[in-house]
C-alpha cells in the first residue's frame, strides 16, 4: 500500500512537472513552479507547524485556550497578516502566498490556523475599501503588535443569507449608532477591532448595507460566552451584542449601501486560504493513518499488511 501511494505521488509529481514545463514554454510564460521566496515561506510554515503547533495542539484542543504564544511567535515570523500592504507595515503578499502558508499551518492544527487566518478575513474589507487613513490606523495596529481583529457579519438568523441581517446603523450627526447582534464570530473575544456589516436602509435589501470599523473597546459591546466547537476548539468563537454603539462617520467603509459589495470582495480574497486548510488537514489525516497502520499490529502483523 505504501509503495502504491509513493508510486501515485511520484506519477502525479511527474505530470505536474511536465505540465509546468508546457506552460512555462507558452507565449504567456505561465509557470506553476513556486518562486524561491514562496518555497522559503512554505518551509518556514512547515517547520513552524511541526515544532510549535503540533506539540501543543492536543493541549489547546482539550483546554480550549486561545493559542496566544503560538500566535505571537507566528506573528514575529511573518506567518500572520502576510496580506497587509507594505505601506501599512505588512509584507504585501498575494492570495497564493497565503494559501501556501496556510496549508502548512493547517497541517499542524486547524484550530490554531483558524485563529491566525481570521485576521485576514477581518482586515480584508479595510484592504479593499478602506481609505489611506483607515488602513494605516487599523491595519497598522496589526503589524505593530500581535493583535487580533474579527469579521462581524453572521447573525443568529443570517449566515450564508447575508442579506437577511438585522443589525442596524442609524446616522446621528457625525456618528452612526449600531444596534443588533452577531453570532459565531471568530476571534470575537480577542478582537482589538471589528469589521461590522449593518443596515443603514433596512428597506433596500443588500443595497442598504454599510460596512464599519468598530473599535473593540467601544461602549455598548457585550461579548457572549465562548462557544464549544465540535472541532477547532482553541479558536475563540462567540456572539456579540451591539447596544447603542456609537461609531464615528470616519469609520464607515466606502459609501452607504456599499457594505454588501465590500463583504463579498473580502470573501473573494479569503476563501482560498479557508479551502486550503482542508487540504492541510487531509494531508495530516493521511500521514497519521499511514503511521498508525504501520504501528498497530493484529494477528502477528501490521494492519496495513492485511487485505483491505
Amino acid at each position: 500500500i505504501i509503495n502504491m501511494l509513493r508510486t501515485a505521488i511520484s506519477i502525479n509529481q511527474r505530470v505536474l512537472a511536465r505540465n509546468a514545463r508546457c506552460f512555462s514554454s507558452a507565449p504567456e510564460g505561465l509557470n506553476f513552479e513556486l518562486s524561491e521566496t514562496q518555497k522559503q515561506y512554505q518551509q518556514l510554515a512547515r517547520d513552524f507547524a511541526r515544532e510549535e503547533m503540533i506539540p501543543r495542539a492536543a493541549e489547546h484542543d482539550q483546554t480550549m485556550e486561545f493559542p496566544e504564544k503560538v500566535f505571537n511567535k507566528a506573528w514575529e515570523l511573518g506567518l500572520v497578516n502576510s496580506h497587509i500592504p507594505e505601506n501599512c507595515g505588512g509584507l504585501g503578499m498575494h492570495c497564493l502566498d497565503g494559501v501556501i502558508i496556510n496549508e502548512e499551518l493547517a497541517y499542524g492544527c486547524t484550530g490554531m490556523q483558524t485563529a491566525m487566518e481570521a485576521n485576514s478575513l477581518a482586515s480584508m474589507p479595510v484592504i479593499v475599501a478602506g481609505s489611506e487613513e483607515q488602513q494605516k490606523k487599523y491595519l497598522g495596529r496589526l503589524t505593530e503588535a500581535p493583535l487580533q481583529c474579527a469579521y462581524g457579519v453572521t447573525e443568529p438568523g443570517a449566515g450564508s443569507d447575508v442579506a437577511g441581517i438585522k443589525t442596524t446603523a442609524v446616522k446621528k450627526g457625525d456618528k452612526y449608532v449600531i444596534n443588533g447582534s452577531k453570532m459565531w464570530i471568530t476571534n470575537a473575544g480577542r478582537a482589538n477591532w471589528f469589521f461590522v456589516l449593518a443596515k443603514t436602509d433596512p428597506k433596500a435589501g443588500h443595497k442598504g448595507m454599510t460596512g464599519f470599523i468598530v473599535d473593540g473597546d467601544s461602549a455598548g459591546i457585550t461579548l457572549g460566552r465562548k462557544e464549544i466547537n465540535l472541532g477547532q476548539r482553541c479558536s475563540d468563537t462567540r456572539g456579540l451584542t451591539f447596544e447603542d454603539v456609537e461609531v464615528p462617520e470616519e469609520n464607515r467603509l466606502g459609501k452607504e449601501g456599499e457594505g454588501f459589495k465590500i463583504a463579498m470582495a473580502a470573501f473573494d480574497n479569503t476563501r482560498p486560504p479557508v479551502a486550503i486548510g482542508a487540504v492541510g488537514l487531509a494531508r495530516r489525516a493521511m500521514d497519521e493513518a499511514i503511521a498508525w497502520s504501520l504501528e498497530r499490529k493484529t494477528m502477528g502483523k501490521a494492519i496495513m499488511e492485511h487485505q483491505a
